[in-house]
C-alpha cells in the first residue's frame, strides 16, 4: 500500500504482507444448557449428546480449512488468536478442548504467544477443569458474568449465581489465568 501526502510518499508492503499471512480462529461452539432468554446466538440448548460428533466434525473443518488456507509458498498460515465463542465452549470436556487445539496447531502455525480465549458460563465451571483448560493452553478467559445481581441473572435466564461468579474468578487466578474478562 502507498500513502501519499504532500511532499512524501510512502509504501507499506511488510505489515500488509504480514496481516495476509495470519488468520484468526474463531471456533464456534453452539452448545448451553440452557438459552438464555436475550439471547440471539446460533445456540441450542438440549442437545448435549452432539457435543462429541459436532467435535470431530470441526476437527475435520478445521483440517480442511487449514489446507485450503495454506499460503502460496505451502507454509501454514500463521494465527496469532483462537477464540472459542458459543454458545458455551465451556461445556466440552478439556480432553476436547486439547484435541481441538491439536487440530489448530497441526494445521496452522500457532504462534507461541497467541492468545487462546474460551468463552465459559461461570456456572459451569470447576477448579479441575480451569486447571485442565490452562494445562491445555488455553491462556484467557471470558466468563459471561452479566450481573452480580441475582434477580437480574434470574430475569435474564442464566443459571449461575453472583456467588458462582466470584467462585469462578477465584478458581480461574489459582488455575494461573493471569487474562480474565467478565461480560456485562
Amino acid at each position: 500500500m502507498t500513502i501519499s501526502a504532500p511532499g512524501k510518499t510512502q509504501t507499506y508492503t511488510e505489515p500488509i504482507q504480514e496481516l495476509l499471512e495470519t488468520a484468526s480462529l474463531y471456533l464456534h461452539i453452539p452448545f448451553c444448557h440452557t438459552r438464555c432468554h436475550y439471547c440471539d446466538f446460533n445456540t441450542y440448548a438440549g442437545i448435549l449428546p452432539l457435543r462429541e460428533p459436532y467435535v470431530r466434525a470441526l476437527l475435520t473443518e478445521i483440517a480442511t480449512t487449514g489446507t485450503l488456507a495454506r499460503l502460496p509458498s505451502g507454509k501454514p498460515r500463521r494465527s496469532r488468536t483462537i477464540f472459542f465463542g458459543g454458545g458455551t465452549p465451556s461445556l466440552l470436556s478439556v480432553e476436547q478442548i486439547t484435541r481441538i487445539l491439536n487440530a489448530c496447531s497441526t494445521s496452522f502455525s500457532v504462534d507461541e504467544g497467541a492468545e487462546i480465549t474460551l468463552e465459559a458460563n461461570p456456572g459451569t465451571l470447576s477448579q479441575e477443569q480451569l486447571a485442565g483448560l490452562r494445562t491445555a493452553g488455553i491462556n484467557r478467559l471470558s466468563m459471561g458474568a452479566q450481573s452480580f445481581d441475582a434477580q437480574l441473572l434470574k430475569t435474564l435466564g442464566r443459571i449461575h449465581s453472583p456467588e458462582e461468579i466470584t467462585q469462578a474468578m477465584q478458581y480461574a487466578r489459582a488455575a494461573g489465568f493471569t487474562s480474565i474478562n467478565l461480560d456485562f
